[in-house]
């Protein structure tokens, strides 16, 4: 089995690794060199810069290995690497080590033509290792619809929905298909407020609102029936396409998420990782107090971190490019725990996306894991 690493596949879909820093122009290359010495090569080139690894150990050992490629050829002579503050730096052997736990963005300049940013994390403790495949040769998955509640303690009418979560997961045919998350985006004064603009990228217009998978939504909060309904459509809507398996380890304030993803089918894949915390307390508004008297103070599945935002109106997940059919890829997260937040209580949702439809442009959710922050999941194969 081809084991596919990530960063050999760096390209300026990969979100993650570029940084906003402007490339200096070409014709003013403030006192850098800029290789017109005779000896580099002329006219424009598609440059990319790939690394072995996105994530190390600031251990002086643990090495990333670059290459750079000219119109799909790598090259060595006459290339020129700079950090992001656009200084020119050495890296023997076009390998960079550190001691230094940090983050470190590269970019390198070939002839006329330069590189996107790359950026490395280094961290002070063992970069976590994949759990083992328990079935290597296994590609069928169990599946599970990504379940997102939007609400806020504001909403008076939330919990209403509140109680059909609550009642249908406790039935486990529907509990053990759905990673449940909340999205708390209603008011800003909500001690679990996520402001990073999920809800306006799902284009979520009233409270409370479900999504699943990032396509179905639902909101008549009355309605169990309904609810579930809207769940089984979207686990019906697609199988399993790929696996996920991970290893999560927090060290200090530092989440560091190893994650593969095992196809079952070619096909072009994305990943993200969603903090999620538990035992938020906040005062819930309740419109409907003498029929909803259940306890809805403590928040629980609380989206701290959204790590797969692409853009303002796109949460779909960091590329993985296209995997093959029973091979795998390599994606790592690094997050930061915030003061004020209760690391025990935390824990995370993986999800992947594909596109909707051959051929198509829009990806929607095709499977999903929970894992522990010092943890791991194996992949999950179907009975």
């Amino acid at each position: 089995m081809k084991i596919l690493k990530l960063l050999t596949f760096i390209s300026a879909g990969a979100m993650m690794f570029f940084s906003c820093t402007e490339l200096p122009d070409e014709n003013n290359d403030n006192g850098n060199d800029n290789g017109d010495d005779g000896n580099d090569p002329v006219g424009s080139t598609e440059l990319v810069l790939l690394a072995s690894e996105m994530v190390i150990h600031a251990n002086g050992e643990d090495a990333v290995e670059f290459t750079v490629l000219s119109n799909g050829e790598p090259v060595t002579e006459n290339v020129r690497f700079y950090d992001g503050s656009s200084k020119q730096i050495e890296l023997p052997d076009m390998k960079f080590t550190t001691t230094e736990p940090g983050t470190y963005s590269f970019w390198a300049a070939y002839g006329t033509s330069h590189t996107d940013i790359v950026t490395i994390t280094a961290i002070g403790f063992p970069v976590p290792e994949l759990p083992e495949d328990p079935e290597p040769e296994n590609t069928s998955f169990a599946r599970r619809v990504l379940l997102t509640q939007f609400t806020g303690t504001g909403c008076g009418y939330c919990p209403g929905m509140i109680e059909l979560l609550r009642s249908v997961m406790a039935d486990e045919d529907y509990s053990s298909r759905t990673v449940l998350t909340a999205c708390h985006s209603y008011n800003s004064n909500d001690p679990a407020f996520y402001s990073g603009g999920l809800d306006m990228a799902l284009g979520v217009m009233g409270y409370p609102m479900v999504i699943a998978d990032m396509s179905l939504s639902y909101n008549n909060y009355n309605n169990e029936a309904g609810l579930k309904s809207t769940i089984d459509a979207a686990y019906d809507s697609a199988p399993a396409r790929a696996g996920i398996s991970a290893r999560a380890e927090l060290d200090g304030n530092t989440l560091v998420v190893i994650a593969s993803v095992k196809a079952a089918e070619t096909s072009e894949f994305r990943i993200g990782a969603w903090l999620l915390e538990d035992g938020i307390e906040g005062q819930q508004a309740n419109y409907n107090a003498a029929s909803w008297t259940g306890d809805y103070n403590t928040h629980d599945n609380c989206i701290r971190v959204a790590d797969s935002r692409l853009s303002n109106t796109n949460f779909t997940g960091h590329s993985l490019g296209t995997i093959e059919a029973g091979e795998t890829a390599e994606y790592a997260f690094v997050i930061n725990i915030e003061e004020g937040w209760v690391a025990e209580n935390c824990h995370l949702a993986l999800f992947i996306t594909a596109p909707e439809a051959e051929g198509s442009e829009s990806f929607i959710v095709n499977n999903a894991v929970s894992c522990d922050i010092n943890g791991e999941v194996t992949y999950q194969y179907s009975e």
